[in-house]
């Protein structure tokens, strides 16, 4: 009789374990299918790649000067990239279009007039662009990425 009582609950706790198994295992499917789990992986994705982003400076004037360098060869690919990563490949269209109509010598004289600093946040820094006559032409803000580099995040 103990035997068969044993050999119940052996049943009953293996039924258990694969039931509780199955559940973990749907669970498990299931997350791995969601919305979070694809934005985790996706962040994972873009935090490597801004730490192994070579591009920017160590000081947002650096960044801003490097920009200006690569617009001023003409190279609207290599400018493109000192803009965060989001944002590059819409600014190298916008910088091509750009050349396209001859208009970054102008760009390039405009983002080498007189400029004043000023702090946005902790790791953000603006840049504010004026023309002869004082006013207000346009604004720059950079950013420190993780990788320590100063990136453009809006022109």
């Amino acid at each position: 009789m103990w035997r068969n009582v044993l050999k119940f609950f052996g049943i009953i706790l293996v039924i258990a374990i694969l039931g509780v198994g199955v559940l973990l295992g749907v669970q498990y499917v299931r997350y791995r299918n969601s919305p979070e789990y694809r934005a985790e992986q996706d962040l994972k994705i873009l935090g490597k790649q801004y730490a192994e982003d070579p591009y920017g400076g160590e000081t947002p004037e650096e960044t801003l000067r490097l920009f200006i360098d690569a617009l001023k060869t003409g190279d609207t690919e290599l400018a493109a990239k000192y803009f965060v990563l989001d944002k590059q490949e819409q600014w190298q269209e916008d910088l091509a279009k750009i050349k396209g109509k001859g208009l970054l010598d102008e760009m390039v004289r405009d983002l080498e007039r007189e400029k004043s600093k000023y702090q946005i946040s902790d790791g953000q820094i603006g840049f504010d662009v004026a023309n002869e006559q004082k006013e207000a032409i346009l604004s720059i803000r950079l950013g420190r990425g993780p990788s320590d580099k100063w990136k453009i995040l809006d022109l």
